[in-house]
């Protein structure tokens, strides 16, 4: 049991390492297609569609809803759809982007991007947590008998 909880801890941990890597790699891509600072205005919070694979359904998250112009185009855009985010977003905030000068409806937000990933940090060590808390109480008992033994 013990070499079972051991094994399952060692793959979740692989998994969350690879996944930050590719999320690594397409951070890096994206910022070096955006190079151009502005700022926007949150101006109202959207509706944003997103896929749920377990149901195979839509369903609807909130979003801030960013404004900006670029070289005299207007864009409004949404942003992370992060329940945490969107409470802190208020409309009327500023927030610096970075837009692709080819494409400036491509953008992305370090101070999103930070907090997104602070906010999945704590959580992936919150679940390392309960993981490593179950596989103690079931060793314990294992390890109290090899030590009365």
């Amino acid at each position: 049991m013990v070499i079972i909880m051991l094994s399952l801890a060692l793959l979740f941990l692989i998994f969350v390492f690879i996944f930050l890597i590719f999320e690594m790699i397409r951070e890096k891509k994206r910022k070096q297609r955006c190079t151009e600072s502005v700022f926007a205005e949150v101006v109202s919070h959207t509706g944003v569609r997103v896929y749920d694979n377990d149901d195979h359904s839509y369903y609807t998250k909130d979003a801030p809803l960013y404004e900006y112009s670029y070289k005299g185009e207007l864009c409004r855009l949404a942003g992370s759809t992060d329940s945490k985010w969107v409470k802190k977003m208020k409309v009327g905030s500023q927030v610096e982007l970075f837009v692709d000068p080819d494409n400036p409806k491509s953008f992305f937000c370090p101070e999103e991007i930070r907090f997104v990933r602070i906010h999945g940090i704590k959580i992936a060590c919150a679940i390392i947590g309960v993981l490593l808390l179950i596989f103690l109480i079931l060793a314990l008992p294992v390890m109290i008998v090899n030590i009365i033994y």
